[in-house]
């Protein structure tokens, strides 16, 4: 099959799951980036809902390819690598670095469809914690902003509720009202009802 870098527009009922990364070896296999989404291997061994999916539909849409078989999906280093039909040495596959990768849904197991479709409407850890409550105490004080969830330290950046700070933040000179709060921390717990802090160190709110 001839590459089509023609193809650049999965069909709208596709879902994306991914990307190609770096080649690997000399015979077309390429590092398969999931979207973070997607990504996560289950405590009890089961592989990525993103990985599933791939191994079940057997056929994904590549930019640049079109729809193309998948002739190989395997772990190799500690990285997931894909080898696709017609893409069978590294030339042809250092052209497909950074493609974007789309599943067509109606190739997959309902089940599995609908849980591929659950992951990637959730989003990633950083979109699902912005926007949580958190509460301080039971309280709730304000609301994750931001998440940098990256490196060994991972923060939420929590934005104060102006009634939590006793401060309006439009007046002069009013400090911004957000703090940035350890994830790893002890005193933080992420739970159904938000991000709770229990007994933080002074200080860590800003609060009055």
């Amino acid at each position: 099959m001839a590459l089509d870098p023609t193809a650049s527009q999965a069909p709208d009922r596709y879902l994306k799951i991914g990307r190609l990364g770096r080649t690997f070896q000399l015979d077309g296999a390429l590092r398969m980036l999931l979207d973070e989404a997607v990504s996560y291997d289950y405590e009890d061994g089961t592989a990525s809902v993103g990985e599933r999916a791939m191994e079940a539909a057997g056929q994904l849409f590549v930019v640049g390819v079109g729809n193309a078989r998948v002739r190989q999906l395997y772990v190799s280093g500690g990285s997931l690598l894909i080898k696709l039909e017609g893409v069978r040495d590294r030339n042809a596959a250092q052209a497909l670095v950074n493609a974007t990768i789309w599943v067509d849904p109606e190739r997959l197991p309902e089940e599995l469809a609908s849980e591929l479709a659950e992951e990637l409407a959730a989003g990633s850890n950083e979109e699902r914690l912005v926007g949580q409550p958190v509460l301080l105490n039971g309280q709730r004080v304000g609301a994750v902003s931001a998440a940098q969830l990256d490196g060994p330290n991972p923060v939420l950046e929590v934005t104060l509720e102006t009634s939590a700070v006793g401060a309006d933040p439009g007046t002069p000179g009013a400090r911004p009202n957000r703090s940035l709060v350890p994830l790893q921390a002890p005193y933080v717990a992420l739970t159904e009802s938000g991000v709770e802090l229990t007994d933080p160190p002074e200080g860590l709110l800003d609060l009055p």
